[in-house]
């Protein structure tokens, strides 16, 4: 049906709504370019457009839409949380699923009654994040929702309404950089924000143009063969174990998993594997992993949804791959990483699943533009959190630092959406070996038998007490990845600069020196580090655990560990390849120090 410009829309069924929102979401996408250029806050990592896209495309897909404006709001936004991707994805799904919340007793809703809608929708996408700030989108939603409720009560057209507000919610955005240093700096507004108000123009044009269909949309019934569907239904075991072989054929493994059970949890290194897989025939499981190599850490679970709380295991300690760690590690204790993952031109990669470090580099150097990382979505959390908990009391999950990535942000809604009080989820203000050094603290305090709540505060306590120092040879893959700017760039070019970067309290990358050459490079590290050990051991009862990083410049890590050794007399903890997505922001040759301050 035709709708004509002139005629006013005095309320929404489920149908308008859908549609509406449709409009909203292909807006949105349609702007994502501009979106990444304008991205520097809370990470300048160019992706909200991408996060967004991602968030809302499965909004497009068909599926039944009822008449009920509280019916498909509902059905809306949990496509929404189901695939919210990046603080911006995370916000807008949360914010849709407010309005659901609000509108679920609604056939059809009433312009003074959507305003009242919104009070919710912008409460969830507050309480989306943990840091919430002032000058983002949360202020630009926040200030339109005001004013819808300000002028509903006087306008009975939701086409009026939607004009009057949108213009309240363009000055928002407009006014962002004065909230917002990082804004007013980089002159731009926020990225979110303007995607919000994309968003709303969406809304707006579909109504104004009146175009959209009579009735909902159907989607295809897809027939699933009834014994598939049983089989998976009866899988009763996990089975879990290692095994250890150089150059393990992963791929193939992986392929061979698969056909045997559901639900894979995999990590991969150069020569290990742990593999925990959902399946009726556990030693299937085990006779599978012998053919790629030997086989160690063998584990039967009981997979039900109701087990017993009597019969699950305590606690696991969990983490992004960002965090660097030794294998024997992750064989002798419960420690699970869900994989960050990262794009090329033509192809998605799932970090120590299909690629390792030593792999990386190869992949890096055939790229033509520089690879984008991308975080773990809601949904990939959501999965992974709610299988290990069929399994453990509680769970401990270390993420890369929060101001680094939206990993953090992202699992701590899983945790809140799933069970906040049996999942703890840790900013590690940190990367690679630095989460190490701290998720080595938890694993010590969990074989000491210490509950959920006191491993925790043991991470805590040494995620506090980790300083890292890092040194790069180049300084052209931060300003690929939109973390230096392309001015200082050039000077550090022209000048020979290599810069050495650590990470503040706050988890926020800084510079603290720098040298001219790379031979210079180790030494100058070594020194910092020697310097800040000596400050550290002057006090009585300190003692110093240590881990050195490095991409793909195994040479230099084992050259600044020897150092280590040789002025300290202690090995290091670990000496660690670190992970593909350090190297996509970093780059090959650079060597980093981790060391933890302990009070014995």
């Amino acid at each position: 049906m035709k709708k004509s410009n002139l005629q006013k829309i005095d309320c929404l069924d489920g149908l308008l709504y859908q549609q509406a929102l449709l409009a909203s979401c292909r807006e949105i996408i349609a702007h994502e370019k501009e979106l990444n250029k304008i991205n520097v806050f809370p990470i300048p990592d160019k992706d909200t457009g991408v996060n967004l896209k991602k968030t809302l495309s499965p909004l497009l897909e068909e599926f039944p839409i009822s008449s009920s404006v509280g019916e498909t709001s509902q059905q809306m936004a949990e496509k929404a949380v189901s695939s919210a991707l990046g603080y911006s994805g995370i916000i807008f799904a949360q914010f849709l699923a407010g309005f659901a919340e609000a509108l679920k007793e609604y056939e059809k809703v009433l312009p003074e009654e959507f305003a009242q809608a919104s009070t919710q929708g912008v409460i969830r996408a507050y309480e989306a994040i943990s840091d919430p700030q002032e000058g983002t989108v949360l202020t630009v939603m926040k200030e339109w929702s005001e004013e819808l409720k300000k002028q509903a009560p006087a306008i009975d057209d939701f086409i009026v309404l939607f004009r009057e507000s949108l213009k309240t919610a363009a000055a928002a955005l407009e006014k962002t950089p004065q909230k917002l240093e990082v804004l007013r700096k980089h002159n731009v507004v926020d990225a979110g924000g303007k995607a919000f108000v994309h968003f709303l123009e969406g809304w707006i044009d579909l109504m104004e143009k009146g175009e959209y269909p009579s009735k909902p949309f159907k989607k295809k019934r897809i027939l699933v063969p009834k014994e598939k569907k049983d089989a998976k239904e009866e899988l009763r075991f996990c089975a879990e174990c290692c095994l250890r072989k150089k150059n393990i054929e992963r791929s193939r493994l992986i392929e061979k998993l698969n056909s045997l059970g559901q639900d894979l949890i995999f990590y991969g290194s150069l020569n290990f594997a742990k593999i925990h897989l959902k399946t009726n025939s556990p030693e299937e499981v085990f006779t599978c992993a012998a053919q790629f190599g030997e086989v160690s850490s063998k584990k039967v679970f009981k997979f039900a949804p109701d087990l017993p709380i009597s019969e699950k295991q305590a606690l696991a300690l969990t983490a992004d791959t960002t965090c660097d760690i030794p294998d024997n590690y992750i064989e002798e204790n419960d420690l699970y990483f869900i994989p960050v993952k990262f794009q090329t031109a033509d192809r998605i990669y799932t970090d120590k699943v299909d690629v390792i470090p030593e792999e990386f580099y190869q992949i890096l150097d055939a790229s033509l533009q520089l690879p984008k990382t991308s975080q773990p979505s809601l949904m990939d959390f959501t999965q992974f959190f709610e299988h290990l908990l069929v399994h453990y009391r509680s769970l401990v999950s270390l993420q890369v630092s929060g101001k680094l990535s939206g990993t953090f942000q992202t699992a701590l809604q899983a945790a809140h959406n799933i069970a906040s009080q049996r999942i703890k989820v840790l900013d590690g203000k940190n990367v690679s070996v630095g989460l190490g050094l701290a998720m080595v603290e938890g694993i010590t305090a969990a074989k000491q038998g210490l509950d959920h709540e006191r491993v925790k505060e043991r991470i805590e306590n040494a995620i506090e007490e980790i300083e890292i120092i890092i040194g790069f040879p180049t300084i052209k893959y931060l300003v690929k990845g939109g973390r230096v700017s392309k001015a200082k760039g050039l000077v550090a070019g022209i000048l020979n600069i290599n810069p050495i970067l650590s990470i503040d309290r706050e988890g926020s990358l800084v510079p603290i020196g720098k040298t001219r050459g790379k031979k210079k490079l180790e030494q100058k590290i070594f020194d910092m580090a020697l310097e800040k050990f000596s400050a550290a051991t002057e006090k009585k009862g300190i003692e110093i655990s240590t881990a050195v990083a490095h991409t793909n410049a195994y040479h230099l890590g084992i050259g600044l560990a020897n150092r280590i050794k040789e002025r300290l007399g202690k090995d290091v903890t670990m000496i660690m390849n670190a992970s593909p997505v350090l190297g996509v922001h970093a780059g090959p040759g650079v060597v980093g120090l981790a060391f933890l301050k302990e009070t014995k």
